[in-house]
Formats: structure tokens, C-alpha cells, sequence
């Protein structure tokens, strides 16, 4: 299901797309553009139905505890002691039922119970209807702006979090996400206005519930909608608190101009042409958060655009195609697709239903490298998503890690700061996730060249090759020509001799790509320092595995083989702290995207991580109560 057009969500969409489509002067305009709007002055006031509440609550008081009400003649059977008009049809009824009668004598019957007629007060009358119906409208958009004022009260919380230390949070997130805030100086204003008018928001809604608890409330019962145009009663025209409320009444109806089929259409494609540029908006700033450095002189992006940034001094390069999807490049190779969608898919009713939907996303378009389904998703439809449609809904770094590719999925929202982060970590999946899972990068070489390049200490052999496990020292590379010219046959002439030479240019230059991969994998990804003189260890291991650490800001990030499927995955560990596992929103809100494999969530035993393709926790033994709600698959 879509966001609704008229909700607070595609409100700031549209804001925020109307201030970026005035923005075409370049591309650090973007990049110096907040990805929240956090001005809420229009939501922190009071709407005119609720000042109109406030002035005519007593006189629904009034109503409601002492109504107007009509008498209506009631039938029904009753004692004769208690009758006091006969009905029509009484002695027809009594000839008929011998039971109500008392004795038989010889003028006739002596009932003991007739079909009477008495006369009662009935409150359900069109003015009271009306009233009822103005309170059950007014309970509804009271939850509705609790919704909204609250969402936004956490907006504006989390910005203020960003300026104080907090255990939700590292500093080096809440310093990479408060450089992407320019209004943050306001926050804690606007938290505390977002909390004043929640405070009277709840208190009117008190009010209303226990109107709607009244005796009046109870036995009208009445909930559909009345029409918008009152009928000119008496009451509403003479009585002053039924004038009240048809005043009342006529705030929740305005004037409305029936919207067309043509002009939902036109807003529709507004609405998805804003998101698409709110996606757009965050990729750009992903990119800055993973320390990537744009090109200088880039035009304003659009759709056909292409921008530019170098990336641990490698090309990264973001596609904004014609059709609003993204594709991002990196070192010339297509790594992943970004597919914005309007469906929140949250709203789905169950996990399979949001498979199904992702899969017929990813039909239309092409598949290149990764695949990342977007879609505008709301707090609070993830709160009050089920567990398995919030899992479904919400995952980062599965997609390719599996033996059956599939789409990773994430939900943005200008009403969330940490949208930025989940970008973030889906394209350092697609660039150093990529690049540790091809670990080592091999070369295939002739048995010959194998042997001469034994004496190697940065190259291990291989069946069909050797394999750089680490990124060779320059002496090392000046070695290679030398070394690799022993494997030259001795009786080589002519145009043998230069195949051979040629032969050993290419084995060469193939070994420095290999080497300039490892190269790449020994730049941090959190500080992203690329000088010959960057503080960090590399450590090549058994198996193919490697563990890395920085010295600067103490990171760590490794790949490692799952012992229950024994699929390798990559680890990314910041300052140097194992982290607790957690679900997926509450790491980015944590490490602002800088993660690849979800830490465990086993917090006595730090360091494991779950393995993305079998979701395995990688313990070294079972684990019987996990607070993720799984077992431990490894083999004991």
C-alpha cells in the first residue's frame, strides 16, 4: 500500500524534492543539503479543529449528559397493575395467549398481563447523532496528529542525540551524521515544543474519550459519517449548545473540490518523482559518509546524470538513469541497482507477500550486480508490522551473499536521519563487501611461471595459479620481471621468444591488478586513508582469510568462513569494540552504516557475527537462548 497523499510523510517529500529542484547550480549544493526538513512550527500548532474544540467542549459536555430526547411510544406486555394505556390489538392478542389470564369468569376474562402502551425518552435523535459522530471524528484525527507530532518528536530527538553522548549511538556516527544536518543548532527547541503540544494533544484526547463513554454516547452508538451538509433543525437553529455543535460539525467538513482522476495520476508521478529524488539525495550523501570525495565542478544531478567520487583512490561513480532507478559503479564495474518504489512494504500482510513484491520489482528492470529495493516507510507502520514482515522489509548485505541472488530492501524517510545510514551500508556492501569477498584475487599462471614465483613472500600457489594474499612493498613489484623471466625456455627464438615476452607482460600486469586489489582491501573503511604511510595491519590466514585493523581510528574488518555453511562473509568491527547485535534500524541508528555483517546478539560472547546466506550465529558453540529468537547452527 502507498503512503496516503495527504500524510506527513509525502508532505515533507514534496518539500524537500520543491527545495532540491531549485537547487541545479551544482552538485555540492545537494551535498550541503539536509536530508531532513526539521522546521515542524506548522504541526507544533494548533489546528482549527482543535481550537474549535476547545471553545465548544462544554457545550458537548452539556449535550452529552443531558441530551435533548423524544418520547416514543412503546408497546410491549406488562402486568395489568402496571398498564395504563391498552393498545391497539391488546384484546386480540389476550383472546389468543390463555397464559395471561388470571381467571375465567361468567362476564368474561380477567387478564393478569395485557399488551400495553407507554411512553419513553429516546436520545437517538439527528442532533445527537451529530454530536456523537463530531466526537468519534474528533478522537480520530486526535490519533492521527499524536502519530504525526510524535514522529516528529523523534525526529527532532534524534538530531538533539546527535550532540550529546548517548549509549544508542558511537561518536563517530553521530559526528558523520551531524555534519549532514544544517538545523541542528534548533533542535532541542522544537523537541520541546513536539513535546508541549503532544502533552495537550493527549489531554483533548482524554476529553473525548470520556465524552464518548457518556450514557448519550453508549446508546446512540452511531459512527458512520452523517452528510456534510447539517439539515436546518430547530434545535440547531434555537438551542445554543446544539448551535455550538453544528459550528463544530462544520470545521471537520470544509469545502472540498472532488479530485480527478487526471489530477490523481499527476500527483502520483509528483510524489514518485520527489522520492526518486529523495533517494538520490541520500545516495549522494551515503557516498560522503563513507569518506568517498566528489570530483570537483559536477552539474546538479538528474535523471541521465551521472556524479563522480573517489572512493579509498578508487572510481565511484552514481548513474541516475531515465527511469528514476540508480545504478552505482565502482572501479568500472556495475555493483548495484537502486529501485525506488511508493509501496511501503510494511503494510504487506505477510513475509511472503513482501518477497513477492520485491521479486516483481526486480523484474522489470535488468539485474546489475546488487539489487536494493527503497520504498518511503513510516515508524509507524514498522511498529505495528509484524516480527517477520519488519525482517522482510529490512535487509542489507543477503541479496548477493547467497547462492540464490536475491534484493536487498530498505525504508527511507525524510522523517528518519538514520535513512542515510541504511544507503550507506548497502553501498559498502556493493564496494569493500564485494572486494573482500573476491579475497584473494588470483592469476593464472603456467606451472613454469608458478615455480618462479615461489620466492614470493606476497603470493601463495595455487592449482590453476597463485593468489596475492597481501599488497606487495614496490621492491617486491620491480622483482617480478626478473623473477619471472627465469621461466623463460632456454632454446626461445624469434617469434617464440616474443610470445614469451609477451606472455610475461601480461602475467605482470595481471599480478598488479591482483596486487592493487589487495592494496585496496589494506585502506580502512571507516577513516578511508589512502597515504603511503596509513597506520593499518594486514594479516593474511589460512583458508583464504584475512584480518585487517587500523591504528588511526581502531577499526577492524576481516572475512571469515561460517562454520555451519562455510560461507565466507566480511566483518567490519568500528573503534575497535565488538558490537551487540541488535535489529537492523538500531545499528544504523548506532553505527551510521559502517557495519557489513550483523554482530551477534549474544552479549556474553562478543566478537561472532550472523552469517548473511544461512543466518546462522557464528558461536563456536549452540546457543540455546538467543535473544534474536534462533539457534546457533555451528557444529559443536
Amino acid at each position: 500500500m502507498e503512503p496516503a497523499f495527504d500524510s506527513l510523510l509525502v508532505r515533507h517529500l514534496l518539500a524537500l524534492s520543491a527545495r532540491l529542484g531549485g537547487q541545479d547550480s551544482g552538485l555540492d549544493n545537494w551535498l550541503a543539503t539536509s536530508p531532513v526538513i526539521l522546521d515542524i512550527s506548522d504541526e507544533t500548532t494548533a489546528h482549527p479543529v482543535e481550537v474549535a474544540f476547545a471553545q465548544e467542549s462544554g457545550a458537548l459536555r452539556t449535550i452529552c449528559h443531558r441530551p435533548y430526547s423524544r418520547l416514543r411510544t412503546v408497546e410491549e406486555i406488562m402486568p395489568v397493575s402496571r398498564v395504563r394505556s391498552i393498545a391497539t390489538g391488546a384484546t386480540a392478542r389476550l383472546a389468543a395467549h390463555p397464559e395471561d389470564w388470571a381467571s375465567h369468569t361468567l362476564s368474561g376474562v380477567r387478564p393478569s398481563r395485557l399488551l400495553g402502551r407507554r411512553s419513553e425518552e429516546d436520545p437517538v435523535i439527528y442532533e445527537n447523532r451529530i454530536a456523537v459522530a463530531a466526537l468519534d471524528k474528533m478522537r480520530a484525527h486526535l490519533q492521527q496528529r499524536l502519530a504525526k507530532v510524535s514522529a516528529l518528536r523523534q525526529m527532532a530527538a534524534d538530531v538533539h542525540g546527535l550532540l550529546m553522548p548517548s549509549e544508542h549511538s558511537t561518536w563517530r556516527a553521530r559526528r558523520d551524521l551531524a555534519g549532514l544536518l544544517r538545523n541542528i543548532e534548533n533542535s532541542s527547541r522544537r523537541q520541546s515544543a513536539a513535546e508541549a503540544r503532544l502533552e495537550e494533544l493527549g489531554s483533548a484526547l482524554n476529553a473525548v474519550e470520556i465524552l464518548l463513554s457518556s450514557p448519550l454516547a453508549r446508546t446512540v452508538g452511531f459512527r458512520s459519517e452523517p452528510p456534510r451538509e447539517l439539515h436546518p433543525t430547530n434545535l440547531f437553529a434555537n438551542d445554543p449548545d446544539y448551535r455550538r455543535i453544528a459550528a463544530f460539525w462544520r470545521v471537520f467538513t470544509p469545502v472540498e473540490t472532488p479530485r480527478t482522476e487526471a489530477a490523481e495520476a499527476a500527483h502520483h508521478e509528483e510524489v514518485g518523482a520527489a522520492f526518486a529524488r529523495f533517494t538520490g539525495l541520500l545516495l549522494l550523501l551515503a557516498c560522503t559518509l563513507l569518506q568517498a570525495t566528489p570530483e570537483s565542478g559536477q552539474p546538479a544531478p538528474g535523471p541521465g546524470g551521472v556524479s563522480r567520487f573517489q572512493l579509498r583512490g578508487e572510481s565511484l561513480v552514481i548513474n541516475w538513469s531515465t527511469e528514476g532507478d540508480f545504478v552505482v559503479q565502482w572501479r568500472d564495474r556495475q555493483v548495484l541497482r537502486v529501485l525506488p518504489t511508493l509501496i511501503d512494504l510494511c503494510t504487506a500482510p505477510d513475509a511472503a507477500t513482501v518477497t513477492a513484491d520485491v521479486a516483481a520489482l526486480c523484474r522489470r528492470q535488468s539485474n546489475v550486480g546488487s539489487v536494493l529495493v527503497v520504498y518511503p516507510g513510516s515508524q509507524e507502520t514498522r511498529q505495528s508490522a509484524a516480527n517477520d514482515v519488519v525482517r522482510a522489509a529490512y535487509r542489507v548485505g543477503h541479496g548477493s551473499d547467497v547462492a540464490e541472488p536475491g534484493a536487498d530492501v530498505a525504508p527511507l524517510s525524510p522523517l528518519d536521519i538514520f535513512s542515510v545510514s541504511r544507503l550507506a551500508r548497502a553501498l559498502n556492501w556493493a564496494t569493500l563487501g564485494l572486494d573482500v569477498r573476491r579475497y584473494p584475487p588470483r592469476a593464472h599462471v603456467s606451472a613454469d611461471e608458478r615455480s618462479a614465483l615461489s620466492a614470493c613472500g606476497w603470493i601463495e600457489p595455487r592449482t590453476d595459479g597463485v593468489a596475492v594474499v597481501r599488497a606487495p612493498r614496490q621492491n617486491e613489484l620491480d622483482r617480478l620481471p626478473n623473477l619471472l623471466s627465469q621461466s623463460r625456455p632456454r632454446r626461445a627464438r624469434g617469434k617464440a621468444d616474443t610470445h614469451h615476452t609477451r606472455r610475461l607482460r601480461h602475467v605482470v600486469r595481471t599480478l598488479e591488478e591482483a596486487a592493487n586489489a589487495t592494496a585496496l582491501l589494506e585502506v580502512c573503511p571507516v577513516c578511508g586513508k589512502t597515504d603511503p604511510s596509513r597506520p593499518t595491519t594486514f594479516e593474511p590466514r589460512d583458508e583464504g582469510l584475512f584480518t585487517a585493523s587500523c591504528s588511526s581510528c581502531r577499526t577492524r574488518w576481516e572475512l571469515r568462513r561460517c562454520p555451519s555453511c562455510s560461507h565466507v562473509f566480511p566483518l567490519v568491527t568500528p573503534d575497535g569494540t565488538h558490537a551487540t547485535g541488535a535489529p537492523e534500524p538500531d545499528l544504523d541508528r548506532r553505527h551510521a552504516g559502517s557495519l557489513l555483517a550483523n554482530p551477534c546478539w549474544v552479549q556474553d560472547r562478543p566478537g561472532h557475527a550472523i552469517c548473511p546466506a544461512c543466518s546462522a550465529c557464528s558461536q563456536g558453540g549452540r546457543v540455546l537462548s538467543c535473544p534474536r529468537g534462533c539457534l546457533a547452527r555451528a557444529q559443536v
